[in-house]
C-alpha cells in the first residue's frame, strides 16, 4: 500500500485498534498537550515519544539529528514504536515524521488509533515563535531564532508549516480520526476528542482502569 491508498476503516479493524491512542500532526500542534489532558480524561498513561526516545538514546532529539542525521533519528522512532506494541491503555504522542511510511504507519495501526491533531499553519507559527525555547528544540526552526524581526519570523515560520502540511498531508489523512486542534483550551480539545473516540466506538474507557501501572512502567 502507498501513502496514497485507503485502509481498512471497517468495524472490525476499529475494534482491533482500541488499545492505545496515537496522536500524530505537525510539530506545534499541540500533540503532547492535549495527549497528556487526554490521558487524565480516560485514566490512561501518557508517552511523549521523542521524550522516550531522548531517555532511551540519552540525547536530545536536535543532537542526534545534527550530529548522525535524520535517518537515523526515524530508524529510533521506528524502534521506539514497536517497542510499544502489546502495551496497553496509553496515550501517545509521536513527532510530526514519525508516520510517514507505510512501515511506521502499519505499526502504528497494529498499536492503536491514530488521531490526526490539525491545526492551521498560522496558529502553530504563533504558538512556536512566542519565545525561542519551541524553536531552539526543533531543528528545522532554529534558524529563525536569529532572526530579530518577530513579525518576519513568524511568516517565515508559517510558510515553512503550509509547505510541510502539503507534502505530509497525504499521510496524516489516513488517520482514523481528525481532531481540529484550534481550541480555546487544550483541556477542551481533549474532551472533544474523548467525545469522538467514545462515540465512534474507538475507545473503551474500561481499558484503562489500571493504565497507572503502566504510566511506572513508560515513565
Amino acid at each position: 500500500m502507498n501513502g496514497t491508498e485507503a485502509y481498512d476503516n471497517s468495524d472490525s479493524a476499529k475494534s482491533a485498534n482500541r488499545r492505545n491512542i496515537i496522536l500524530t500532526g505537525i510539530g506545534g500542534s499541540g500533540k503532547s498537550t492535549i495527549g497528556r489532558h487526554l490521558a487524565v480524561l480516560i485514566g490512561a498513561g501518557f508517552v511523549d515519544l521523542d521524550d522516550l526516545i531522548e531517555r532511551t538514546v540519552g540525547k536530545k532529539i536536535a543532537t542526534i539529528i545534527d550530529i548522525q542525521g535524520e535517518a537515523v533519528f526515524r530508524e529510533h522512532e521506528r524502534q521506539m514504536l514497536e517497542s510499544l506494541q502489546g502495551v496497553q491503555s496509553l496515550v501517545i504522542a509521536v513527532g510530526g515524521g514519525a508516520l510517514l511510511t507505510e512501515e511506521s504507519l502499519a505499526c502504528a495501526r497494529q498499536i492503536g488509533t491514530i488521531v490526526w491533531v490539525q491545526s492551521a499553519a498560522s496558529e502553530i507559527a504563533r504558538r512556536l515563535c512566542k519565545g525561542t525555547s519551541e524553536l531552539e528544540k526543533r531543528p528545522l526552526f532554529r534558524d529563525l531564532i536569529a532572526e530579530k524581526n518577530e513579525e518576519k519570523r513568524r511568516e517565515t515560520c508559517q510558510e515553512r508549516l503550509k509547505t510541510m502540511m502539503e507534502e505530509r498531508i497525504v499521510w496524516y489523512k489516513q488517520a482514523d480520526v481528525v481532531l481540529e486542534g484550534s481550541y480555546v483550551t487544550s483541556e477542551m480539545a481533549a474532551q472533544h476528542l474523548r467525545e469522538i473516540l467514545v462515540t465512534e466506538k474507538l475507545l473503551d474507557v474500561t481499558l484503562h482502569r489500571f493504565a497507572s501501572w503502566h504510566r511506572e512502567v513508560i515513565e
